[in-house]
């Protein structure tokens, strides 16, 4: 789950991403070990870096400089229609205004005097966000935790015949099968198993050799030899599927 809060106020900002961070920790658990929140007071460099699919939420203050909120979530739509908007304010005054660009939901500020609120709002919005989203709900350390789909790099065996699911900048280590994991993923276009119980998101791939798919950030998943000639063809197809000219 990666979280976006926007808010040119150092105080509110800030405030908003305790309180947020303790909440989740409360309520929803389970995301926690997966959870990036990003905060910016800069509304145009937040704009100038924006992505499509690199966040799941927005939090976004109203009254910003020198783009408002509602002027940003314009902006916003117009990159990506499915990402999820939540508003800060002060007043309830701008919110219908909100609502045309399809926010889920609002808060008041600041949200430690309204608890109440808040609670209601996001205990009913979060669990919509989280089903939206593709989870691998896997035991770690005894507790489950979700994780995206769309952070899985690469999952492989370690030396203890443990099942290892790594992200970009950390790994998990879980009892989970290994076919129970396969079989959650298969229908998923973007894994490709190339190798004995090893299975690679074809997304964070940057380039395939002989033996390995190189990933995005140099590590290396080998592909078998008798795995060769079907990871070649479903990785070229993959490329010919997620181009430009067949995607919107």
């Amino acid at each position: 789950m990666n979280i976006a809060l926007i808010d040119d106020q150092a105080q509110d900002l800030y405030s908003t991403q305790n309180f947020l961070e303790n909440y989740i920790a409360q309520k929803f658990p389970q995301v926690l070990p997966t959870m990036q929140i990003e905060t910016f007071m800069d509304v145009e460099k937040f704009l100038s870096t924006f992505e499509k699919n690199k966040f799941d939420l927005l939090i976004i203050d109203i009254f910003m400089t020198p783009i408002n909120g509602i002027h940003a979530a314009q902006i916003i739509r117009s990159r990506d229609k499915s990402v999820s908007i939540m508003f800060l304010t002060n007043s309830e005054d701008y919110i219908l205004e909100g609502y045309s660009v399809f926010a889920v939901g609002y808060f008041l500020k600041p949200l430690a005097e309204n608890v109440a609120q808040f609670t209601k709002t996001f205990a009913h919005i979060f669990p919509k966000i989280l089903e939206n989203q593709k989870n691998l709900s896997v035991p770690v350390k005894g507790i489950d935790i979700l994780i995206p789909f769309k952070k899985i790099w690469y999952i492989d065996i370690d030396s203890r015949h443990h099942l290892q699911i790594h992200l970009q900048e950390k790994s998990f280590s879980t009892t989970m099968p290994y076919e129970k994991c396969f079989d959650a993923l298969k229908d998923d276009q973007r894994f490709l198993e190339c190798y004995h119980r090893v299975i690679v998101n074809m997304d964070f791939i940057k380039f395939m050799d002989k033996d390995d798919f190189i990933l995005q950030d140099g590590r290396k998943v080998p592909i078998s030899q008798r795995k060769s000639k079907f990871a070649k063809l479903k990785y070229m197809s993959y490329l010919i599927a997620v181009s430009p000219a067949n995607t919107l």
